[in-house]
């Protein structure tokens, strides 16, 4: 990804240097969006968008200690302004990285559990369907309480990954919201990669425990993957099937994801899609997907990371 530097090197006093580096990265989405019986008099296809700036600074002492922080900025067609987050900070030397404040899950930043997803809003009904906390990318005024603690560590391919997060740490136990944790791991050797995640009371709510395990084959263009999530908080497990193609420009994708919840009739979730480089980080993507309920949804549009 390609980052706008706004400051470089910055000397620090005594005999040693520390580089200090301030980036802004992010992208920027726009196209139409489908959604059969939206509402009772709303538009079925209307114009989706999303600009998101993520602002990095970090800095390295003397002894290869790098301190960071992170603040995002986001736009949506839904929004009626552009809102900030919550930062979230960082500390990290060679594979170790520990962060606090708005930090990234396990959950959410774990391999393959979003690699079904397709079209240029990057969504998939194969994705994981029980709540859970992950980087809040906008301000939310319920969330001013909202801390964690994460940890993740990579070493000869293997990342792991730890959180702990307090939905209000200002208050003990709030509105009966339980402090969620979670684990997970990830591992890729050549063709074939794996990956797992325990989540404990998922999103603050009490006994939403969840359970994912997923893997991967790639050979040549293409690329199959199998992930299975459990939830104890419905007695419910999802199983998606997932798979992509690339030739030249082009890469198309499918899956087909099943929900078994008992007593419930769900149907199969499925989609096919599309997308077709443009080159420096520009692509054109298109899906039409249906969900367990039988709802259909389709997009097309652009997204550019820069």
């Amino acid at each position: 990804m390609k980052k706008l530097l706004i400051a470089t090197t910055a000397l620090v006093a005594g005999a040693s240097a520390a580089a200090a580096d301030v980036t802004i990265s992010g992208y920027g989405r726009f196209g139409l969006e489908y959604v059969e019986d939206r509402g009772v008099g709303l538009e079925d296809t209307q114009i989706a968008s999303r600009l998101r700036l993520n602002i990095d600074a970090t800095t390295e002492t003397d002894v290869g200690v790098t301190f960071g922080a992170r603040l995002r900025f986001q736009n949506s067609d839904s929004a009626g302004e552009t809102t900030g987050n919550q930062a979230r900070f960082s500390v990290g030397y060679e594979g170790l990285n520990v962060q606090v404040g708005n930090v990234d899950t396990p959950w959410d930043s774990v391999g393959l559990t979003y690699d079904s997803e397709m079209g240029f809003q990057d969504s998939s009904f194969g994705d994981a369907q029980a709540p859970f906390f992950a980087y809040n990318s906008t301000g939310d005024a319920a969330l001013d309480g909202y801390t964690g603690i994460a940890a993740t560590y990579s070493i000869s391919g293997v990342n792991l990954y730890f959180a702990y997060v307090d939905p209000d740490q200002t208050i003990d136990n709030p509105l009966g919201f339980e402090e969620e944790i979670s684990i997970a791991a990830d591992w890729t050797n050549g063709q074939i990669s794996v990956a797992a995640a325990i989540l404990k009371d998922g999103a603050g709510i009490a006994d939403n425990d969840q359970f994912f395990l997923g893997g991967a084959y790639s050979f040549g263009d293409a690329k199959v993957g199998l992930n299975y999530y459990d939830y104890d908080l419905a007695d419910s497990n999802q199983v998606t099937l997932y798979g992509n193609y690339a030739f030249g420009a082009t890469t198309l994708r499918a899956y087909v994801s099943e929900m078994d919840i008992p007593g419930v009739d769900t149907d199969t979730a499925y989609g096919i899609g599309a997308d077709y480089s443009l080159g420096e980080g520009a692509r054109l993507s298109g899906s039409i997907q249906s969900g367990f309920a039988g709802e259909n949804v389709a997009d097309v549009g652009v997204r550019f990371d820069f």
